[in-house]
C-alpha cells in the first residue's frame, strides 16, 4: 500500500461551468424574463482578496502558487516572477525563498498571500495513524494540520506563527478562499478515516471513507482560528467527494459545503462583524449550484433544469421562485453579480472564428436594465476591489483569465489585461 500525499482532487463549480459552457459549437437564442424577486441591496464588493484556480487575487497584486513555488505579479503590467530576490538563484534548491514548505507528510496544497507587507504561507500536511483492526481490515486515519508561516515579502525569514487542526479542501479549484477585514475564510477536512477490507491475498474487497470537516476563519492579525460548521463522521462514497466554495456579497461571507455527485449540500452565511455563522439552506439531494446573492436574496440553478435561474428571499422566508429562463441552447442560467445587478447570458456563439457572448443586465427584481455584447466568448469569475476577473475563450476548450476595471465592463475586449492560464500553477515552468 502507498500512503497518499495529496487529497482527492474535486471538480469545482467553475471548472464544471467552464466545461459545460465551452463544449458547444453552435449559437444560442435569446432568453425571457419570469417571476422577479422582491427586495434589493447593493453589492459592496468589500472583500480584500479571493483565491481561485491557483491564484490569490488581492487589491494590490496577485500571488500564484504551485506545488513547489510561490510567484507574484502586479496588476499592471502583469508579469509573474518567483518570490525570490536573489538574481543568481535557480529556484530549484530547498533554500530558495520562493519554495513552498516541503516535507514527507506534505499534501502539496501550500498557498500564500500578502497581508500588511508580510507574506503569509499556509502549509498543509497530515499525520497518519494505521490501525490493524483484524487480519483483513485496516483503518487509516489521516489527521490534517495547517501550519501558518509569516515571512518577508521575498519569502525569506520565515517564522511559524500558528498551527491548527484542519486543511483547505483545494487551493487550485474555484472560490477556494476569501480574505475580508484581515480574516481568511476557507473550508476543508480535519480528519479522514479510511477502512480497507482485503481478502487473504491482499486484494481490496471493500473501501469506506468518513471525514470530519468544517469552515475555518484565520485572523491574520493575531493568527487565531475559529472553526464553524463542524461535521463529524460524514460518510463519503469512494467515487464522490466534497468541495468547499466561498464568496462575499454585501459584506457577508457565503460558504458552501457540497457534494454535487451525491447531490447533498449545506449553505452557510457568516457575518464577519458579529462572527455568527448561520445555516441558510440545506439540500439532502439534488442540490442546486450557487449563483450569487444580493441582500437577502440568493440565486441558483439546478443541473436538471439548467436553463432556469431561481431566487429565494431569506429574510422573508420565502419559497424559491423562477427568476429567469435562458433559452440559448446548452447554456447555464449562471448569473454574475456586480454592484447589485445580475448579468445573465442571453445569446452566445462558440463557432471557431466567430466567438461572441451577449448578456442581459437585470436588477434584483428581474427588470432588464441593459444588454452587453462581446465579440468574444466571455464568462465571469469574481470581483476584487474595482477589478472584474473574467475568462476569455482562447481556442478549443482553452480559456485564459483576464481582468478589467469595473467601469470598463462594456469594453473588456479593448481595455482588458491578460493575467494568465486558467490554472495559475502552470506558470511555474520549473515545477517537476
Amino acid at each position: 500500500m502507498k500512503i497518499r500525499k495529496t487529497g482527492k482532487q474535486r471538480i469545482s463549480f467553475v471548472i464544471v461551468l467552464l466545461f459545460l459552457t465551452l463544449i458547444g459549437t453552435g449559437c444560442g437564442e435569446a432568453g425571457q424574463s419570469k417571476d422577479p424577486a422582491q427586495t434589493s441591496r447593493t453589492d459592496t464588493a468589500s472583500k480584500a482578496g479571493l483565491m481561485s484556480h491557483g491564484y490569490f487575487f488581492e487589491e494590490e497584486g496577485i500571488v500564484a502558487s504551485s506545488k513547489e513555488h510561490f510567484m507574484y505579479s502586479d496588476w499592471e503590467p502583469v508579469g509573474f516572477d518567483y518570490i525570490c530576490m536573489d538574481p543568481t538563484c535557480s529556484h530549484l534548491h530547498e533554500k530558495c525563498s520562493a519554495r513552498t514548505v516541503q516535507g514527507e507528510q506534505s499534501m502539496l496544497k501550500d498557498f500564500s498571500l500578502i497581508y500588511q507587507d508580510r507574506l503569509i504561507i499556509l502549509h498543509t500536511y497530515f499525520i497518519l495513524e494505521i490501525n490493524q483492526v483484524s487480519e483483513t481490515v485496516q483503518e487509516w486515519n489521516h489527521v490534517y494540520q495547517t501550519d501558518v508561516y509569516e515571512a518577508d515579502l521575498d519569502g525569506s525569514n520565515r517564522r511559524k506563527v500558528a498551527s491548527f487542526l484542519g486543511a483547505i479542501g483545494s487551493p487550485t479549484m474555484s472560490h477556494d478562499a476569501v480574505l475580508m477585514e484581515g480574516k481568511l475564510y476557507f473550508g476543508g477536512p480535519s480528519k479522514e478515516l479510511e477502512r480497507i477490507e482485503s481478502d487473504a491475498q491482499g486484494q481490496w474487497l471493500k473501501f469506506e471513507v468518513w471525514i470530519d470537516d468544517g469552515i475555518y476563519c484565520l485572523d491574520l492579525n493575531d493568527y487565531t482560528v475559529k472553526t464553524f460548521a463542524v461535521t463529524k463522521n460524514k460518510e463519503v462514497k469512494e467515487e464522490e467527494g466534497y468541495q468547499y466554495d466561498f464568496y462575499e456579497y454585501d459584506g457577508m461571507i457565503y460558504g458552501m459545503i457540497s457534494n454535487f455527485q451525491g447531490g447533498d449540500a449545506i449553505w452557510y452565511r457568516i457575518d464577519p462583524g458579529s462572527g455568527v455563522c448561520e445555516e441558510i439552506l440545506r439540500f439532502d439531494s439534488g442540490a442546486p449550484w450557487f449563483g450569487g446573492a444580493i441582500g437577502d436574496k440568493v440565486y441558483y440553478f439546478y443541473m436538471d433544469s439548467q436553463e432556469t435561474l431561481y431566487v429565494r428571499d431569506l429574510a422573508a422566508e420565502a419559497e424559491e421562485r423562477e427568476f429567469m429562463t435562458v433559452t440559448a441552447e446548452g447554456m447555464l442560467a449562471m448569473p454574475f453579480v456586480l454592484d447589485g445587478r445580475l448579468l445573465l447570458v442571453k445569446d452566445y456563439c462558440l463557432e471557431e472564428g466567430n466567438h461572441m457572448a451577449e448578456y442581459t443586465v437585470l436588477d434584483p427584481e428581474g427588470k432588464v436594465l441593459d444588454t452587453i455584447r462581446y465579440d468574444d466568448y466571455i464568462t465571469f469569475l469574481d470581483v476584487v476591489g474595482n477589478k472584474i476577473i473574467y475568462f476569455k475563450r482562447k481556442s478549443g476548450l482553452e480559456s485564459e483569465i483576464w481582468w478589467a476595471a469595473k467601469e470598463d465592463l462594456e469594453d473588456l475586449l479593448e481595455k482588458g489585461v491578460q493575467i494568465g492560464p486558467t490554472n495559475g500553477a502552470t506558470l511555474d515552468t520549473l515545477r517537476n
